[in-house]
């Protein structure tokens, strides 16, 4: 029997704060360079940071509080920003969560963050390093690990309907099916009506029915139709008592 061995752990990295509040016995602290943090899209995130003094000696954080921030490489962005939580504050521990919605819209890419600390007893901010050497800003990489690669959906087209003879019927733009499983996502405007999906072999062949008709009535929620099977062209059929159809998307 083959098996293979996985693992499940927080990210955890000791980061430094310049402490004024007691003699120190040293000045250098061991981690000159600091590691990548890797953000991985499609999951939540818990990173847990360790603050330290140069002393590595751990800072009570009992009336702070830290701001986790995401920054583009260039540095003319903001990505994110999100207040982190204490774990054990008088021991210098606490964490950031970056979610799966938090990273839904940004793209793939090698970014930085930062983090800064407010004191309740001071008015002043300071800024957390991530090496000896007062660099405080560090590497966070933003990977597309745990799901596919996003892509696109496609926009559907759906031409004006005119009713003026008593026509009920009217269907949307041609779309060529692309794989053996495809999802149709409509929005309604009090739709009132049916709608079918319907595919053909050749752009000149007879239309047939996939799946079963969807009857709605006065909705303007958003649905979706999964399409199984490789079609090479593909529409949708509106039977229309009132209301509309706003808006198709396919993937």
């Amino acid at each position: 029997m083959f098996t293979t061995q996985v693992y499940l752990y927080k990210q955890k990295h000791q980061v430094v704060l310049r402490d004024t509040t007691q003699a120190l016995t040293s000045m250098r602290y061991n981690p000159v360079y600091a590691k990548n943090l890797k953000l991985h899209k499609g999951t939540d995130n818990v990173l847990v940071f360790t603050f330290v003094n140069q002393d590595q000696k751990p800072v009570n954080n009992s009336t702070a509080t830290f701001t986790f921030r995401l920054i583009n490489r260039e540095g003319n962005d903001l990505i994110l920003a999100k207040t982190m939580t204490a774990i054990d504050a008088t021991k210098g521990t606490a964490s950031v969560t970056v979610t799966e919605q938090d990273l839904d819209a940004v793209d793939i890419q090698k970014a930085n963050y930062s983090i800064e600390r407010s004191l309740s007893t001071s008015d002043l901010n300071d800024a957390v390093f991530v090496d000896d050497h007062l660099g405080g800003r560090g590497v966070v990489e933003i990977l597309d690990s745990i799901m596919p690669e996003h892509t696109e959906s496609q926009t559907v087209t759906i031409p004006d309907f005119l009713d003026s003879e008593g026509e009920t019927t009217h269907y949307s733009s041609e779309w060529q099916g692309t794989n053996d499983l495809q999802t149709l996502q409509y929005k309604l405007n009090a739709f009132t009506g049916n709608i079918q999906v319907e595919g053909a072999t050749s752009n000149d062949e007879l239309w047939y029915n996939l799946g079963s008709e969807v009857s709605l009535s006065a909705s303007s929620s958003t649905g979706y139709i999964n399409i199984s099977g490789y079609h090479p062209y593909l529409r949708l059929r509106i039977e229309e008592t009132s209301g509309s159809v706003s808006e198709l998307k396919v993937r």
